[in-house]
């Protein structure tokens, strides 16, 4: 008999909520070494409602203080996803001569009329509390159903703000001066995109590829319906932005930033010297449906990305921050080993074989090294029958082709219920929940694989 829902499933190190509904990261922000989480929040049940922004602060991106709700709908309408400027020369006007404003740029959802359009608070005390801008909406809906989640970064190239917005099965690029006027100054991926989706979470940032001196800019996009095998997912594409829009470089397949189901709506921290990720990490095709109890959603674990130049073309590298201290104690593990904790990392080397799981239950999650190829299998990895969009074929085994040779130079993070895979240095990542009736106990190895175990805490 399961016991899944019976059992804690919470995360050691992952971020989640206190209690009830969370789903998309916003206002990602950085200042004097406090990272900012607000996240799409329902406080008043398990599920999506009404949405707010809950808040969290971290100095080390693992362990989080829970802060109080940061925005609350109003008579304009729900507040949905966005991002959050940290306007040091108070271009807004909205500081105080001694006071940095902390400016909220987010979507106001009308329930009544579906309308989306964008609107801005502003804070001068560190990001708890929020004015909301008189003159909202600062950018009115153009007639179109799907106008969200916009990402405001400040533009060097052109001294002013910039702002990436999803807007149907594209992104739209306006540039502001005070954050409260904006005008359009592009589109992108009408022509480029590959994938028949609606957009949402956009993000545009630069990054200088490894080994290489000039800047190429990333623009991230999830994708509601077509993500990797068919399902929602996160998209990318590398280019050129000269200050107005995005040019994407021609690639021949579809970039995806994460080959696992659990990873989507993903974003950077604004204000850092370099990008910072996170993403939602549950699939919003059964994110309410989730045994969790008392909440429901959770973040993945905060990734430093960056771009290296490939056979096959420019692709994403992501690099796990802040546990080289835990992976400082890590010791070697051989198969038929115990695991003494619900949370741990692993670090596997070898050219081929398979990584599994046990518990005394008989489930196992399962982890495939071949020559060209790694899986992730949650087929018999724990309780299922919870959704049956979770339970189908299709997202039981996540598959992607390999983009190095040899040693899979893997990483795996273990967090209760979720897993985290790094393969080839972290050029290909999978994010999956699993939910097993009891804690695995029992780490098994085969082929040529070796591995060094470490406790999360």
């Amino acid at each position: 008999m399961s016991t899944a829902g019976k059992r804690e499933f919470r995360p050691k190190i992952h971020f989640t909520p206190v209690r009830n509904w969370n789903n998309d990261p916003n206002g990602l922000v950085c200042v004097n070494g406090v990272w900012h989480l607000y996240y799409q929040h329902y406080p008043n049940g398990t599920y999506w409602g009404p949405m707010h922004w809950g808040h969290a602060s971290s100095t080390d991106l693992l362990h989080w203080t829970h802060l109080p709700v940061a925005l609350y709908p109003d008579e304009l309408g729900m507040i949905f996803s966005g991002s959050m400027a940290y306007d040091r020369e108070n271009t807004s006007g909205f500081g105080d001569g001694t006071r940095i404003p902390m400016v909220a740029v987010y979507t106001i959802h009308n329930k009544e009329t579906d309308k989306e359009e964008q609107g801005i608070a502003y804070s001068l005390d560190g990001g708890l509390h929020f004015e909301k801008h008189y003159g909202n909406p600062v950018i009115a809906n153009p007639g179109i159903v799907n106008f969200r989640d916009p990402k405001v970064f400040r533009n060097e190239k052109k001294q002013c703000w910039s702002m990436i917005l999803a807007a149907e099965d594209r992104a739209f690029l306006y540039a502001s001066e005070d954050l409260k006027s904006w005008r359009k100054t592009g589109e992108f991926g009408k022509e480029e995109n590959q994938v028949d989706a609606v957009w949402e979470c956009t993000d545009l940032f630069p990054v200088v590829p490894e080994g290489e001196e000039e800047e190429k800019w990333v623009l991230l996009a999830s994708m509601t319906a077509s993500g990797p095998q068919g399902k929602p997912g996160m998209q990318y594409f590398v280019g050129d932005f000269d200050g107005e829009t995005f040019r994407a470089q021609r690639q021949e397949e579809t970039l995806w930033m994460d080959f696992g189901f659990d990873c989507y709506a993903g974003v950077t921290w604004g204000n850092c010297d370099r990008p910072v990720f996170i993403a939602w990490g549950v699939n919003p095709e059964y994110a309410a449906a989730v045994p969790t109890g008392e909440y429901s959603g959770m973040m993945t674990l905060p990734r430093e990305l960056s771009l290296v130049r490939t056979p096959q073309g420019y692709r994403l590298r992501q690099r796990l921050v802040g546990i080289d201290h835990l992976r400082a104690c890590s010791w070697e593990a051989a198969s038929g080993d115990l695991l003494l904790t619900e949370s741990f990392g692993l670090q596997i080397s070898g050219t081929q074989g398979e990584v599994r799981l046990e518990n005394e239950s008989g489930q196992r999650l399962r982890i495939l090294v071949e020559k060209e190829w790694i899986t992730v299998d949650r087929t018999e990895a724990g309780e299922k029958g919870f959704s049956d969009r979770f339970s189908r074929d299709i997202m039981c085994r996540a598959r992607t082709r390999r983009l190095a040779e040899g040693d899979v130079a893997a990483e795996l993070l273990f967090d209760v219920s979720y897993l985290e895979v790094f393969a080839d240095r972290g050029l290909e990542t999978a994010s999956l929940g699993v939910y097993p009736d009891s804690p695995y106990k029992t780490l098994y190895l085969e082929g040529d694989l070796r591995a060094r175990m470490y406790r999360l805490q």
